[in-house]
């Protein structure tokens, strides 16, 4: 996979690619500090798969940044991440062309994954998992998320936790709301989908 990053954070930058390419084989990552320089370089790096801007840059914002890489090189697979997970700017993202949305907070083989996942042609707009992680997942809510993919009732759930039959109740809707899903299966769906099971 060949990635260009283009922040204007020197150390994020060096960070993020010397930490990329200790945990996968076969990455090569290019930096670029403004959309401009990210251009001239993906104009010299043929077979460049993955775009990956910041959305705060000095000289304009990632959007903008998006947008240009897709007029520019519409076959480059454009991915913005940012320190602030806000999921209305993951929508705005997928409006400006993006193939995916990624958080900074991320673990560096959660945004190893999401990217794979992009090279391969999916799309990855993941903040349902990150408001989970953020604002949902406790331990007890994840504890209630593996037994409910055993199959287990509310009740065998709450007895094994040694919690009451309405507070499982409430652990799955919460975890429902938080990743969009209209039930138990479908909560399952989501949940292996966002790599939380």
């Amino acid at each position: 996979m060949k990635l260009l990053l283009i922040d204007d954070h020197p150390l994020f930058s060096v960070g993020f690619a010397h930490a990329l390419g200790q945990v996968a084989s076969g990455v090569e990552v290019l930096t670029a500090p403004t959309i401009q320089d990210g251009l001239n370089q993906a104009a010299a790096w043929p077979g460049l798969d993955i775009v990956l801007i910041d959305y705060r840059l000095g000289d304009t914002d990632g959007l903008a940044g998006l947008r240009r890489f897709g007029e520019r090189f519409p076959l480059v697979a454009r991915v913005l991440i940012s320190g602030d997970e806000d999921p209305a700017l993951a929508q705005r993202a997928r409006a400006a062309g993006a193939s995916g949305f990624l958080g900074k907070s991320a673990s560096i083989a959660a945004l190893l994954a999401a990217l794979q996942r992009v090279a391969s042609g999916d799309v990855v707009f993941d903040d349902a998992a990150l408001r989970v992680c953020r604002a949902g997942a406790t331990a007890r809510q994840m504890e209630v998320l593996t037994l409910v993919a055993q199959g287990q009732p509310n009740k065998r759930i709450a007895l094994e936790l040694g919690i009451a039959e309405r507070t499982v109740k409430l652990h799955v809707t919460a975890l429902l709301d938080a990743l969009g899903a209209r039930n138990r299966t479908h909560l399952l769906v989501r949940a292996r989908e966002q790599g939380l099971l």
